[in-house]
C-alpha cells in the first residue's frame, strides 16, 4: 500500500527522494506552496464569482504554483518529477487549502463508508461491506496538532464560523469531499480520552430501487409496491437501526417520485441530493444550520419545516428526525402535501409509534402521546423498516447486508389508544420481506390506480427466500 500524501516527502533541496523519480511530499513544500496560493486568491479581480467559477479558479491557481515550483527546481539543476508526483503535489496543496489535508485521500476511496480517528495515529476505515482497515498513517503530527486541523475546519469550512476548543468540545460539520454531496464529520473532545473523530461518507447517491433490488435489499414485488405506493402519494416512514441503509432506501424511493412535482428536502445537512439530480428541475433544498461562534443564527429542522409549506411543496421529503422536531414533521406530512417521506431510528417497526410518541414529549410545547399516536394515524400510510445483518458468507469472510424487513400499513387509533398497524410484507427465513397480508381497500385502490394489481399480493407466487446477490 503507498503512503497517503501527507505521509511523503519531496525534499526541497535535493533530487526527488534519492532516484528522482518517486519521492515524498515534503510538508514544508506543501505549505509554502499553499501560502503562495492563499496569498493570490485573496485579492480575487472582478465581482464575485459563483462557488464552482471560485472552485475552477482556485484549481487553476493551484496547477499554476505547482508548475512554478517544479519549474524553479529545474532552474537550480534538479530533475522534474513524474507526472504523477506532480499531480500528487498538487492534490496536497488543495487538501490543504481546504483544510482536510490527509483526509482528504481518505474521502476518496469509494469503498470506504465511514473513517474513524481515535487520536491523530489510529485510523480506521469501515468499508460498505462491513470490514474493518487499519490505515497505517497518522492524520496529524500529535493529538493537539489534530485539534487545531479540527478547529481550522470548523471555522472555515461550515455555513457559520463556529469554535471547536475545550469550552465547545462538541461539533459537527458537512465536509466538501467524498463524493457530490461531501461528508459529515462528527468530532468530540475533553469528554473522551483521545481526540474522536468519525466521518460519514455519503457513497449510493444515484440509487434507484432497482439496484437495492439487485443487491438483496428488496425483492422485485416489493420494489413494485414501493413505486407504486409513492406514485400514489403515500406517506412514508422508513425506519431501522444505525447504518441500515434508511438514507439509500430514501434516495431510491425519491427517485420513484414523478419528475415534475415540486419536491422540498429539509435535512440536518444535504444527504439525499436530490437537487444535484440534473433531471429533477424543481427542487427546494434545505439544511438547518448551526449557531455561529458567538451562539446566534440557528436555524432548526422545526424552523425549516415551517417555512416548508409557505412554498407550496407537492412533496416534503425530510431526512431524519431526532427530537421534538417529530411534531413540525407529523404537521407537514399531515398537511395535505400528499408522498411525503422520512427516516427515523427505531428497532422494529412496531415500535415507531412509541418511539413518535417519545420523541413528541420534546417538542416544543410537548406532544402529549395521545396526539402523537392520533397525529401519526392521520399522517403516515406505511413504515418501511431495514434490518442490517453483520454475518460470514460461505467461505467465512465478514460481510454486511441490509434487508426491509417489515412493511405495516397504518390505520386510525384502534381501542388501544394506538394506532392499528397491518403487516403487509415481513420477512420470512433470510433475505428480505415477502407479502404476508393484503392492504386495505383504499390503499389496494390507490395502487391499482398506479398499475400496481393488489392482486400480487393475495395470492403471490412463490418467491425465493433471499433475492440473488
Amino acid at each position: 500500500m503507498s503512503s497517503p500524501l501527507g505521509a511523503q516527502r519531496f525534499e526541497a533541496s535535493t533530487p526527488l527522494s534519492g532516484n528522482g523519480a518517486s519521492g515524498a511530499l515534503d510538508p514544508q513544500v506543501v505549505r509554502e506552496i499553499r501560502e503562495a496560493v492563499a496569498a493570490r486568491l485573496e485579492h480575487p479581480d472582478g465581482p464575485r464569482a459563483s462557488q464552482q467559477d471560485e472552485q475552477a479558479r482556485t484549481q487553476r491557481v493551484v496547477l499554476e504554483e505547482v508548475a512554478g515550483w517544479i519549474r524553479r527546481r529545474a532552474e537550480a539543476g534538479f530533475a522534474p518529477p513524474p507526472v504523477s508526483a506532480e499531480r500528487a503535489l498538487a492534490r496536497a496543496v488543495s487538501a490543504a487549502l481546504s483544510g482536510l489535508g490527509v483526509i482528504a485521500d481518505l474521502l476518496d476511496r469509494t469503498d470506504v463508508e465511514n473513517i474513524h480517528i481515535h487520536g491523530h495515529d489510529v485510523v480506521w476505515l469501515e468499508r460498505h461491506d462491513g470490514t474493518l482497515e487499519r490505515w497505517p498513517y497518522p492524520v496529524a503530527d500529535s493529538d493537539a496538532a489534530l485539534i487545531d486541523m479540527l478547529a481550522e475546519m470548523f471555522a472555515r469550512l461550515g455555513q457559520t464560523s463556529r469554535k471547536f476548543s475545550p469550552a465547545h468540545p462538541i461539533a459537527n460539520l458537512r465536509l466538501p469531499g467524498g463524493g457530490p454531496l461531501g461528508a459529515r464529520l462528527d468530532a468530540v473532545i475533553e469528554v473522551t480520552d483521545r481526540p474522536r473523530v468519525a466521518i460519514r461518507r455519503h457513497r449510493l447517491v444515484g440509487t434507484r430501487l432497482t439496484d437495492l433490488v439487485g443487491n438483496g435489499t428488496l425483492t422485485q414485488i416489493l420494489a413494485d409496491f414501493l413505486a407504486a405506493a409513492v406514485r400514489a402519494g403515500c406517506n412514508i416512514l422508513v425506519t431501522g437501526g444505525p447504518a441500515a441503509g434508511k438514507t439509500t432506501l430514501l434516495r431510491a424511493l425519491c427517485a420513484a417520485i414523478p419528475t415534475p412535482e415540486h419536491v422540498i428536502t429539509v435535512e440536518e445537512d444535504y444527504e439525499l441530493g436530490l437537487h444535484i439530480d440534473g433531471n429533477r428541475p424543481l427542487v427546494t433544498p434545505l439544511e438547518a444550520r448551526q449557531p455561529n461562534a458567538e451562539g446566534v443564527g440557528e436555524i432548526t429542522l422545526d424552523d425549516l419545516l415551517k417555512q416548508a409549506l409557505r412554498h407550496s411543496p407537492r412533496r416534503v421529503i425530510v431526512g431524519e428526525v431526532r427530537a421534538g422536531e417529530v411534531a413540525a414533521m407529523l404537521r407537514a406530512l399531515g398537511n395535505g402535501a400528499a408522498g411525503g417521506m422520512c427516516t427515523l431510528h427505531a428497532g422494529s417497526a412496531e415500535a415507531v409509534f412509541d418511539r413518535i410518541a417519545s420523541l413528541g414529549m420534546l417538542a416544543h410545547p410537548p406532544l402529549s402521546s395521545e396526539a402523537a399516536f392520533a397525529w401519526t394515524a392521520s399522517a403516515i400510510d406505511l413504515i418501511v423498516h431495514l434490518t442490517k445483518v453483520d454475518d460470514l458468507d460461505a467461505s467465512g469472510r465478514e460481510r454486511r447486508r441490509r434487508y426491509v424487513t417489515e412493511v405495516l400499513e397504518v390505520g386510525p387509533v384502534g381501542e388501544s389508544g394506538r394506532p392499528d398497524a397491518t403487516r403487509l410484507f415481513s420477512r420470512a427465513g433470510s433475505g428480505a420481506a415477502l407479502p404476508v397480508f393484503a392492504p386495505t381497500l383504499a390503499l389496494a385502490g390507490r395502487l391499482a390506480h398506479q398499475g400496481f394489481a393488489p392482486a400480487r399480493l393475495q395470492d403471490p407466487p412463490d418467491y425465493p427466500t433471499e433475492a440473488p446477490r
